[in-house]
């Protein structure tokens, strides 16, 4: 940690400015702890101050870069990931230890479905591929019914990729008349959006894991902490290992800025120790979950465990005084077989706001629509306490796939 703080107090412009303004200095980190002495750093302020290439924040030249990344900008200017050589090394060789971890050998077949491109996914995975020496498919996104047919013929044993789109796959497997439990696949890797314990039944039991001794394994990552590979489930699936040698991790209340303990949700506050092209102290990665308190079965006790990414700050849903979290939303659904897709629709372009959750459910499923509908809203009423919002049952294929992150919650009229 002193390394990094001296690292970026001497080299990056935006930290030797931040730190005066601050009035800190290296010298005042003595513990870990005084890690909370410095100042913060938003995505705003990559986005004022390091967009396009890195800008102030840099702590190398230039001529020393070998390329970027950026997210998606959905929200905006997309944020920039500059990289070094050893960057791209740092980088492989976390996501390697990921695969290690989650199971995946150099005997494996991987189709990798995260997006080649701007989006660290794609390339990211590949990276981690080849360090350990396993085949990868760089299928990216797209063509389903294709995938499908590649997926029977190579004999994929390792399937990544957004959560969204395996359940898209999953379900035009089925339709399509194939058994999806047959399939080699042993080991998935969902991640890059949010997703629940519900979605992970689904899809082990869809393509039959568990049979095959394996699993569906959460991932993290970001643009920001170079791509995916900061950490991931090992095959006991019980929260994702956060490799600590690479990134610091504070919990914090997102709205006090106060420390939480142990075992207590708040929003992840990261500072990276290996990055060499753009450092960042105390990122604010407005992600919230919680760290798991027990020891992991698998012996990786250095390794702090963190919980499913709840959502985001920025994702929370504030509605008549209360804020709902999204994926209390999807874990209350996919409780229900029948239930393929769903939409959150928050309309406030009325004087009277409204609260709707579209539900589309299987073209086959038996049962009683009316039943089936006030089963949903009673369980929506138990996992969001404070409201019941209206639920819509629509018939298959009415609301859209995904084949990137998915986009699920609608806002009408207001943030």
């Amino acid at each position: 940690m002193r390394g990094i703080i001296r690292y970026v107090a001497e080299r990056s412009p935006y930290y030797i400015r931040r730190f005066k303004e601050a009035g800190v200095t290296p010298d005042d980190l003595v513990t870990l702890r005084d890690i909370r002495r410095f100042p913060y750093t938003t995505k705003e302020d990559l986005l004022n101050y390091g967009y396009p290439y890195g800008n102030d924040f840099l702590a190398v030249p230039m001529d020393d870069l070998i390329g970027w990344h950026y997210t998606s900008g959905t929200t905006g200017k997309p944020t920039p990931g500059p990289y070094t050589l050893r960057d791209l090394d740092t980088w492989s060789n976390l996501v390697a230890r990921d695969l290690i971890a989650a199971g995946v050998r150099k005997s494996d077949i991987i189709m990798n479905t995260y997006g080649y491109g701007l989006f660290t996914g794609g390339l990211g995975l590949h990276y981690g591929a080849i360090k350990i020496g396993a085949k990868v498919i760089p299928w990216s996104t797209g063509r389903v019914d294709a995938l499908i047919d590649m997926l029977v013929t190579t004999k994929a044993t390792v399937m990544t990729g957004t959560p969204s789109f395996m359940l898209y796959v999953l379900e035009t497997a089925e339709r399509k008349g194939v058994d999806t439990e047959k399939l080699p696949l042993r080991i998935l890797i969902p991640g890059a959006e949010m997703w629940t314990e519900n979605t992970r039944k689904r899809l082990e039991e869809g393509f039959g894991l568990d049979k095959k001794g394996g699993g569906a394994r959460n991932i993290y990552g970001t643009t920001e902490l170079l791509g995916p590979g900061m950490g991931i489930e090992c095959e006991h699936e019980d929260g994702m290992h956060w490799w600590a040698d690479h990134a610091y991790l504070e919990m914090e209340d997102p709205d006090t800025r106060e420390p939480v303990e142990p075992g207590e949700e708040g929003e992840m506050v990261v500072t990276t120790l290996t990055k060499e092209a753009m450092p960042l102290i105390r990122y604010r990665m407005r992600d919230i979950t919680r760290i798991k308190t027990d020891d992991c079965a698998c012996g990786r006790v250095a390794f702090p465990r963190i919980d499913f990414i709840k959502g985001r700050v920025d994702d929370i849903i504030h509605y008549k005084g209360a804020k709902i979290v999204p994926s209390a939303i999807q874990e209350a659904l996919f409780k229900f077989p029948e239930v393929r897709e769903y939409q959150i629709v928050v309309d406030r372009s009325t004087e009277h706001a409204q609260f709707l959750v579209k539900v589309e459910i299987a073209q086959d499923a038996e049962a009683n629509i009316q039943l089936l509908q006030q089963a949903i809203s009673e369980e929506l009423s138990r996992a969001l306490v404070f409201l019941t919002p209206k639920v819509e049952i629509v018939r298959e294929g009415t609301l859209p796939r995904f084949e990137g992150k998915a986009k699920r919650v609608v806002v009408i009229g207001g943030a």
